[in-house]
């Protein structure tokens, strides 16, 4: 049954003639970007006897109100409220909760808009779930950056580490969850009023839901703010207006690794403020707001939370803690890009190239250790087989620290394994923060036939990888290709069963393999087994996978009826 023909069906709960979603607008000097957004809401699949429009203009002087009172007059779903300016969305917002009779409330900034079905799948999700709040798969557009985490699947019930991520008020919340809280938007705050909302329905809140499966949200770049903002924050006042997301937290988990893993969210949004403009402040006020977060970071951090931060963030972290204002100004003040492109590299570790290095400062090494940031990235670019040569060039970089690449054929699925260098080639040096800046082009001359000082390689497959780094440092990874990827080179995806040839060929799972000439007898068992399984059809597969667990389940048995019979 499709979305539409659900569309006939009356919701439980609702009465003929009332609403069952309240759409609330907060509307300020917006008039490029309105007209898109109402008709968005008024072109809902869900049907406009379904929904109310409640726009609220916090003080416009460009035509929004002049606009917005013109939908009024055509569309009976349309309440329009007239506001004095306020200086953020807070107060509209209030406005058209205090308005609002659906069942459900959703929220959309005035120059975002929505997918045509985007409402009915929410509040159908809700209906079915009995779902508090549910998030719709938001996209950027015009450049606007997301979170993509909350989106990576629908589900009926997430956990609230699953969503965390997204404080925003963009979401269908059920109304009489507000009101049971009792949570209005805080309408002093000149920005950041819907993470604190937000927060404390999510923890209020029995089922929260997901809908990844379609695009319910398009939200807007803009270099100004949707809302007017003047009043201007004082950054220690932001700080305690961040803190009281934690306290909120507090108040409503009890210690542990899940509080940790939410709480380390907020950690990171009190480091926010310190930055070059917290270096541009005057001393005294820098120092003011840096007693501040110190007391803050004080209370909430701990142990756990500080080993998930970042390089940067753990290193305000533990400035903040420990009180050491004159090497958190250095730190901020020191360009990040250089720190990572020029690392200290110490045995196996990496560290952040950051002032105060093993200093008489007595920041532990944690806090500038990168080694866990460090991977491979690499791709092959031509392969060729010619005259019992394989010729290969492609780019392998590790990531901050460079290195020499290194072509690895290994005997598959296991055996002995032989290392071949590579010649760098010059490419166009590649630029960006935490990337580093690194040339990673190679070739590689491979002689299969005559290699010298070794044996000749032995009929069968082999595996190519690459690994690239100093010695403690390596990192090595099968060299894998898309079905594309494949195609533009003289690599084929299956071979024949009595094939004799040497050939590079791409494995079910894209991992590019060299055949080597011999008796079509030496291909191993298991290699055979798959070779079959990709010639059949997914559903024949599942079967196939199926019976070989069956089998597997069916010797355990046997093995347990054996042992136990002998004791």
């Amino acid at each position: 049954m499709t979305l539409r023909n659900r569309r006939s069906r009356e919701p439980a709960g609702t009465s003929h003639g009332q609403p069952i979603v309240s759409v609330i607008v907060p509307v300020y000097n917006v008039e490029p970007y309105l007209r898109e957004c109402l008709d968005s809401v008024l072109a809902q699949s869900i049907g406009l006897d379904r929904l109310e429009l409640i726009a609220v203009d916090d003080g416009s002087t460009d035509g929004s109100a002049e606009l917005l009172d013109g939908y009024a007059g055509r569309h009976r779903c349309v309440r329009v409220f007239h506001e004095p300016n306020s200086g953020g969305p807070g107060r509209p917002r209030n406005v058209g909760l205090n308005h609002a009779s659906g069942k459900y409330v959703f929220f959309v900034d005035a120059d975002d808009y929505l997918g045509q079905e985007a409402l009915e799948r929410l509040v159908d999700m809700a209906e079915r779930n009995g779902s508090d709040i549910v998030l719709g798969k938001m996209v950027g557009i015009a450049g606007r950056r997301l979170p993509t985490k909350p989106f990576r699947r629908t589900l009926r019930r997430a956990d609230l580490r699953d969503v965390y991520h997204s404080l925003n008020v963009l979401k269908l919340f059920r109304r009489s969850l507000i009101e049971r809280v009792g949570t209005r938007f805080d309408e002093l705050a000149s920005g950041g009023e819907d993470g604190l909302f937000t927060a404390e329905l999510y923890l209020s809140a029995n089922v929260i839901s997901v809908v990844a499966d379609y695009t319910c949200y398009y939200c807007r770049h803009r270099p100004d703010s949707q809302t007017k903002r003047v009043r201007t924050e004082d950054p220690a006042d932001r700080l305690m207006r961040m803190a009281q997301r934690a306290q909120l937290l507090a108040q409503h988990r009890p210690p542990g690794r899940k509080r940790d893993h939410l709480m380390a969210r907020h950690i990171r949004d009190l480091l926010r403020p310190f930055n070059r403009g917290w270096l541009g402040m005057a001393p005294e006020d820098r120092r003011r707001v840096f007693d501040v977060g110190s007391g803050l970071l004080d209370r909430w951090n701990n142990a756990r939370i500080q080993a998930t931060l970042s390089p940067f963030n753990a290193l305000r972290a533990y400035c903040l803690q420990h009180g050491l204002l004159t090497a958190m100004e250095d730190i901020v003040g020191f360009p990040a890009q250089l720190a990572f492109r020029q690392p200290i590299v110490d045995g196996s570790r990496v560290f952040a190239r950051f002032p105060h290095f093993r200093d008489t400062h007595g920041i532990p090494d944690s806090c500038f250790e990168i080694t866990r940031m460090i991977s491979l990235h690499g791709r092959l670019d031509a392969a060729e087989l010619t005259g019992g040569r394989l010729v290969l060039s492609g780019k392998a970089r590790l990531s901050h620290i460079g290195g020499d690449t290194t072509v690895v054929l290994k005997r598959w699925p296991r055996g002995e394994e032989r290392r071949y260098p590579t010649t760098a080639r010059t490419t166009p040096r590649t630029h960006g923060a935490h990337t580093g800046s690194l040339k990673g082009a190679f070739e590689a001359e491979i002689d299969l036939v005559t290699p010298r000082d070794r044996a000749p390689l032995s009929a069968g497959p082999w595996e190519i990888r690459l690994a690239v780094g100093p010695p403690t440092l390596q990192r090595e990874s099968p060299v894998k290709l898309t079905k594309r990827e494949s195609a533009a080179l003289p690599i084929v995806f299956d071979l024949p069963r009595r094939d004799t040839e040497t050939r590079l060929y791409r494995s079910t799972d894209g991992t590019v393999r060299l055949r080597m000439a011999g008796d079509a007898s030496a291909r191993s068992g298991l290699e055979l087994a798959l070779a079959a399984a990709a010639r059949l059809g997914r559903h024949a597969r599942r079967r196939v996978r199926h019976g070989v667990k069956k089998g597997r389940r069916s010797l355990k048995a046997r093995c347990r009826a054996v042992h136990h019979h002998q004791q």
